[in-house]
């Protein structure tokens, strides 16, 4: 027999971590969170912090005046402005209260010369009224339920079509075998095969087809009149007009490429992903710029806050009275205490977070000055990094700025990470971005004659007449693709 012998080692190790503390986490929070979520975490702060209350007027002064009251200039004061060494048993001291007070002062005005004349009552209510508007619209399978309801239906049948809704995918198309769903129903296959029937009839037109033959072909067969040709063309030919294979066909139905083109013209109009129709505003994305861009009269661009969306915040007046009180318990002392920090935290994040936005923003100015004078085409190489160098912050700082953020420019609303890419040296010296190829090739190719369309050797060989640097074939064809453009034999036309 073999021994077997256990030992216990104890080893001690020293290693250092770094722990975040919990006003570093919520200013990261605060830094990533876009414009809009930026509203509700603010809402949400005001509901579980009572020092904090939205100043219905932004014409008022910040209410209450900490500094006023003898009692706090005599009290015994804390050592830490930060507050993490305050003394339990004492009162903020009046440098506190300064500093939060000046921050307080500081978010009230955060808004815009132009929002100078309005009142937050008017904010108030373009705030409410977006935020009203965004609706929830039912799922494509609950409007699909609901039409099944108003069938006349029941028993077996009801319950298998529930299946296949169940099975539809947010395009329209049905992703499971009907065995499998004659397994799950524990149901005969003709049963699932009219439970189908019975779901394609719905709105919208195509829904519950297996491929895109069929999709089509089910919305043809709902127009009337029909149209036979239409729908041979799709059940015999749709391959081959996905090869633009326009000559073979027109051949074999003996009529000609015009009206050929005639035809697919009229396929173009039907949705081939009819399920989108139904679920567009459910996922449509509602953006707010955090700052916008604009050319003043010296044709300088200058940089304006996009803040009227943001509450505007002052302290509570019962809870400074109640400071001012000498017959105020040293617990609600300390409840008041506790929640000042965390107002006067939430404050400083907010300003830290307009304040690295806005440096960003002026870094992005700079140095993509052609953009903002000429467009996509004149965008430069910019990356993380050479902004974080710029601002002595770190990458990853700019990065959770960035994320899901957008800024107003005069060519339109762009996230801000539409002007972060790679690039190339051009032949005169200069460098252009990634994004700003891509732009000269869709130029290209919507200017190429449609009889003859440019393949994507043609398209190298114009780039670099042009004087840029000489990008590969297969470097085109990858900016195409991601373009959603075709290939050349599938762009051309048949005059």
């Amino acid at each position: 027999m073999v021994e077997q012998s256990f030992s216990h080692n104890q080893v001690q190790a020293l290693r250092q971590e770094q722990q975040l503390s919990p006003q570093q986490y919520q200013s990261l929070e605060i830094l990533m969170v876009p414009l809009l979520e930026l509203q509700q975490r603010i809402s949400q702060e005001i509901a579980v912090n009572p020092l904090l209350e939205q100043d219905p007027d932004r014409n008022l002064e910040l209410a209450g005046d900490p500094l006023s009251s003898s009692d706090y200039r005599e009290s015994p004061t804390a050592t830490s402005v930060d507050g993490d060494d305050y003394d339990d048993a004492e009162s903020p001291n009046t440098d506190d209260f300064l500093e939060f007070s000046q921050l307080a002062r500081d978010f009230s005005g955060m808004g815009n010369e132009r929002a100078d004349n309005q009142s937050v009552s008017e904010l108030q209510e373009r705030r409410d009224f977006m935020f009203n508007s965004l609706v929830e619209q039912p799922s494509l399978q609950d409007q699909l339920m609901m039409q099944l309801r108003l069938s006349v239906v029941n028993g077996q049948l009801f319950q298998v079509a529930e299946l296949v809704i169940g099975s539809i995918d947010e395009t329209g198309y049905l992703r499971s075998s009907l065995a499998d769903i004659a397994m799950a129903a524990e149901s005969e296959l003709p049963i699932v095969e009219e439970a189908l029937r019975l779901v394609q009839s719905f709105d919208p037109p195509g829904i519950g087809a297996r491929d895109v033959k069929e999709c089509l072909m089910l919305q043809l067969k709902r127009q009337k009149p029909l149209n036979k040709s239409l729908l041979n063309l799709v059940e015999n030919y749709l391959e081959e007009i996905g090869k633009n294979h326009l000559p073979q066909i027109a051949k074999e139905l003996k009529i000609t490429i015009p009206e050929l083109q005639t035809m697919i013209d009229e396929l173009k109009k039907l949705n081939p992903f009819p399920g989108t129709v139904a679920v567009s505003e459910d996922h449509a994305e509602y953006v707010m710029p955090e700052l916008s861009v604009e050319k003043d009269s010296d044709d300088n661009y200058s940089i304006v806050d996009n803040s009227n969306y943001v509450p505007r915040l002052r302290i509570s007046q019962t809870y400074l009275d109640l400071l001012e009180d000498p017959q105020t318990s040293q617990e609600t002392r300390e409840y008041i205490r506790k929640n000042f920090l965390g107002a006067k935290g939430l404050l400083r994040s907010i300003e830290q977070r307009k304040n690295t936005i806005h440096r960003i923003t002026e870094v992005i100015v700079d140095f993509q000055h052609g953009f903002f004078d000429k467009g996509v085409e004149a965008l430069r190489p910019l990356t993380l990094q050479q902004v974080a160098d710029r601002l002595d912050l770190h990458g990853a700082t700019i990065s959770r700025a960035i994320a899901n953020k957008y800024m107003k420019t005069p060519w339109g609303v762009f996230e801000y990470k539409f002007f972060f890419s790679g690039g190339y040296r051009t032949d005169d010296g200069g460098d252009i971005s990634a994004r700003g190829v891509k732009e000269k090739i869709r130029e290209l190719i919507d200017d190429e004659p449609p009889e003859k369309p440019l393949s994507d050797s043609k398209l190298e060989k114009m780039l670099r007449d042009a004087g840029m640097v000489s990008i590969a074939r297969r470097t085109i064809a990858k900016y195409r693709e991601e373009m959603g453009i075709p290939p050349s034999h599938l762009r051309k036309k048949y005059l």
